[in-house]
């Protein structure tokens, strides 16, 4: 009713080896519903993808970088759109 708190949507796409985590169909794209403040830090945890998996994480096109703490206090916004890589195998 009026006044609920919104859910936040963000797009996530997963690639690589990441991609077995949705299913097969999907292309490594999933939408998901948020609570809001939803750090990106979460909803990685959320994904049970370890953060060492998470090489590299942008969200609308912008890297967010690895250093302890940035990712946890990253907010999501409504219509974020959150591309996360695994570390790149081989040479």
């Amino acid at each position: 009713g009026a006044g609920a708190r919104r859910l936040v949507r963000v797009e996530v796409r997963l690639f690589a080896g990441l991609r077995d985590r949705v299913p097969s169909g999907q292309r490594g794209r999933l939408a998901l519903e948020l609570a809001p403040g939803t750090t990106l830090g979460a909803l990685i945890a959320q994904l049970a993808i370890p953060p060492k998996q998470a090489q590299m994480v942008l969200v609308n096109g912008v890297q967010v970088p690895r250093t302890p703490g940035v990712r946890e206090r990253r907010a999501l916004a409504d219509g974020d759109i959150v591309a996360i890589f695994p570390p790149v195998a081989g040479g």
